[in-house]
């Protein structure tokens, strides 16, 4: 018999995982459907990991010593010189200036926030995430905290406009809150918050006594003007959650790292000997010999530069042609892999549509409802086909004609 925990998870899976049995299905069973599958929903991205870490993998597994390293266990909290290299690589390419015993390496951001909640929270806290936002955020903390921490949701887009209200967010404080969590720029939106909407959030938490996490996943992919907070020293409440997997294009090596306020450290320390004993040991002697070399980093810049301007015009092009159909709403994104897209016009049912969309015309989206309740939108992600422009125009061509049938039912 299986816990109640787990029950209640399998009984309530996010629409993701419904998207991944479906392409498992499709490709299982091609000849049950009309067309090929276009696949649009996921968030990891297809482009080849940049040459410079190829390079310094082989390096790595072809010198005795390094070769043995990368066998052992680690500290829990990454190898000292993992740390270290990563202060020297967030000064290099980003500009800032941290502390290596405030660095925190792990298993991928989505293991090390969970960590988080585990070393804040105790049973009947709140935590308030921005709606939309990330779907995984809320289910893990179902699971960390079995159901028993309390999730609240701050709408930060309204009239299709990226606008987050300060007093409403005071309005949803309470004396059991204790964590705020953002995406910059978000997932599903794809909107940078402002430095200026930074310091808002910030003189909040300061004064009630909150950690705000921030998530950069998508950092190396702003296309506009990189905000200030990314290079600016950490502030005493902040806590700054780093995946790897988008900008080095490995998201199956599973690294990350978190930079967090020094009383952090010890409480996330103890929390991951329990949970994962030590991060992967190869990853971090690999990445070490990576971010030590400040030629592989001016390597990586470029690489980062490139790579930006590339998903930038991918998202300018999925925006152009979404624009195309009659009575859809497109955000335009700021950073990152998404175009969100209102169409409630159609049918305020997010999952219908989606649902619809795959069966029909065999494009999968994700729908807006799992972005933490934001009903009417769908979530079109063209890092999937960021090297096949050809397949993202027939997509689109499909969701036009979805969308053309379902006007004229109207």
């Amino acid at each position: 018999m299986i816990s109640d925990l787990a029950k209640w998870m399998i009984e309530h899976p996010s629409s993701i995982r419904e998207i991944m049995n479906l392409v498992a299905e499709f490709r299982k069973h091609p000849e049950k459907f009309p067309r090929p599958l276009i696949y649009l929903a996921g968030g990891w991205p297809q482009d080849p990991p940049p040459r410079v870490l190829k390079e310094k993998t082989l390096k790595v597994f072809s010198e005795e010593d390094s070769w043995i390293k990368a066998a052992q266990y680690s500290p829990t909290l990454g190898y000292p010189e993992i740390r270290e290299s990563i202060a020297h690589y967030e000064e290099k390419i980003w500009g800032r200036k941290v502390e290596w015993n405030q660095i925190i390496f792990g298993l991928g951001s989505t293991e090390q926030i969970g960590a988080v909640y585990l070393a804040l929270l105790n049973p009947g806290d709140e935590v308030i995430f921005t709606s939309p936002g990330y779907l995984n955020y809320v289910r893990q903390l179902e699971l960390e905290l079995g159901r028993k921490a309390k999730a609240k949701f701050w709408k930060i887009i309204k009239d299709g406009k990226f606008s987050p209200d300060f007093d409403e967010l005071q309005a949803l404080i309470s004396e059991r809150t204790k964590l705020i969590v953002i995406t910059s720029p978000g997932n599903p939106d794809g909107q940078v918050w402002t430095d200026e909407m930074l310091s808002a959030l910030n003189d909040i938490a300061e004064e009630k006594g909150i950690y705000i996490l921030i998530d950069l996943a998508y950092r190396a992919f702003i296309f506009k003007e990189k905000p200030k907070y990314l290079a600016r020293k950490p502030k005493d409440q902040e806590i700054f959650s780093c995946t790897l997997s988008k900008e080095l294009r490995a998201p199956g090596w599973r690294a990350s790292y978190l930079i967090v306020p020094e009383e952090l450290v010890r409480a996330i320390e103890t929390i991951e000997q329990a949970r994962t004993l030590a991060p992967s040991s190869p990853v971090q002697v690999v990445l070490t010999e990576l971010f030590n070399d400040d030629d592989a980093l001016k390597e990586l810049a470029e690489f980062y530069e490139k790579g930006k301007l590339k998903y930038k015009e991918v998202a300018e092009k999925t925006v152009n042609l979404l624009k195309e159909i009659e009575d859809l709403y497109v955000l335009e994104p700021e950073g990152g892999f998404y175009v969100f897209f209102d169409a409630s016009r159609y049918n305020p049912n997010s999952k219908e549509i989606w649902k619809a969309l795959i069966n029909e015309y065999q494009v999968a989206l994700a729908p807006g409802v799992d972005f933490n309740g934001f009903e009417g939108w769908l979530r079109l992600s063209f890092a999937p086909v960021i090297e096949s422009p050809e397949t993202l125009v027939e997509g689109i061509t499909r969701i036009r004609e979805f969308f053309r049938k379902r006007k004229g039912l109207r």
